[in-house]
């Protein structure tokens, strides 16, 4: 896994001195508040969000997957990411599948890897936002914003973590599960 993650950390830089700083230096820990805004275009009775604090160099499908553990959403669909914002803004698409793979465009350009993107490099700043949207039939649409960037302090916490929950997401299927 370290192997992996100084290769991915190698494909971002430039010369030798800045992978020699970007694989030495602490992790960044990225505080994200991920709020749910419609499910079948519908918005959630009320407030329903969760704050999650994962690594810089984590990738989108692991936020994917960690939004899907905070919300208790089944991984059983594809999703995407939008970082302008915008939904269905192909320009600033990255995207995939439930088993991490990248989404293949018929109809041109294919959108960028969730599975191969680092949220480091995405230049991400406090105050950003962004959408995610999951299951693209049913329609859980979310926003994503950067409450903070800080250096990661005790080595002892494990992260990705959910740090709070408001409100309980509606089910993710319209009727009721066993």
């Amino acid at each position: 896994m370290k192997n992996e993650k100084i290769l991915c950390a190698a494909a971002q830089v430039r010369t030798y001195d800045e992978l020699l700083d970007l694989v030495q230096k602490p992790a960044r820990i990225y505080r994200l508040r991920v709020v749910l805004n419609s499910t079948r275009s519908q918005p959630p009775a009320g407030m329903v969000s969760r704050i999650i604090e994962i690594e810089e160099d984590d990738t989108l499908y692991d936020l994917h997957w960690e939004i899907q553990n905070a919300f208790g959403w089944d991984n059983d669909h594809l999703y995407s990411f939008y970082m302008s914002n915008k939904k269905g803004d192909t320009q600033s698409e990255y995207a995939g599948n439930p088993l991490g793979e990248d989404l293949e465009s018929a109809f041109g350009e294919s959108p960028g890897s969730a599975a191969q993107t680092e949220l480091r490099a995405l230049k991400l700043k406090k105050g950003k936002k962004f959408k995610y949207l999951f299951d693209y039939g049913d329609d859980l649409l979310h926003t994503i914003e950067v409450l903070d960037i800080h250096d990661r302090g005790d080595e002892n916490v494990g992260y990705p973590r959910v740090v709070e929950k408001i409100g309980e997401p509606p089910p993710q299927y319209g009727y009721v599960e066993e």
